[in-house]
């Protein structure tokens, strides 16, 4: 089944019980929430927004206090504190980051690589997408205009068609605008 392929590929990449991803919701997202998400399987992904940098430090040691589990952190590329927050990831590395907010360069995602973590960035479209797994991102996470924060010009189901299905060589997020 398509689904359980899909599933498993997520579940695989992120090394977790349930490939779902808690958003990187500014002053939501903290040590404790993501936490909580991580030890009952799922992907915590702790906002970075534009926190400043000794406070996200701290974030990230409690957050690894209150979990031995694998979570994220979210760097925004459009905030102020971006580039101070990749320096200060070089010095307490993480094993996964995700870029979302708009497009990373190619040598911010290579920095990130370099200290070991995999790379989920946020893809607006598939031109995008294809770029940034040419510069190296690990994984894709696709949200439409209809969810909240930092999204791009394409609904979901749109960017589900044309990415989902023309990226299989790397695990793709979808992300927002969702209900039943």
């Amino acid at each position: 089944m398509l689904a359980t392929r899909f599933f498993k590929q997520g579940s695989d990449f992120l090394g977790v019980k349930y490939p779902i991803l808690c958003g990187a919701m500014t002053w939501v997202s903290e040590p404790t929430l993501v936490s909580a998400v991580s030890n009952a399987g799922g992907f915590g992904v702790l906002a970075g927004g534009n926190t400043p940098v000794d406070i996200l430090e701290k974030q990230i040691q409690q957050t690894r206090t209150l979990t031995s589990k694998n979570f994220a952190v979210n760097l925004v590329t459009v905030a102020p504190n971006y580039r101070p927050q990749i320096e200060m990831l070089k010095r307490t590395p993480l094993p996964y980051v995700v870029f979302a907010g708009g497009l990373p360069k190619q040598d911010e995602i290579k920095a990130m690589k370099d200290q070991g973590a995999k790379v989920l960035c946020f893809a607006p479209t598939l031109g995008f997408a294809e770029r940034l797994v040419k510069w190296g991102a690990d994984a894709l996470v696709i949200e439409g205009r209809e969810a909240g924060g930092h999204v791009g010009p394409v609904s979901t189901i749109v960017l589900v068609q044309q990415i989902l299905f023309n990226m299989p060589n790397v695990p793709v997020f979808v992300a927002g605008g969702l209900a039943t």
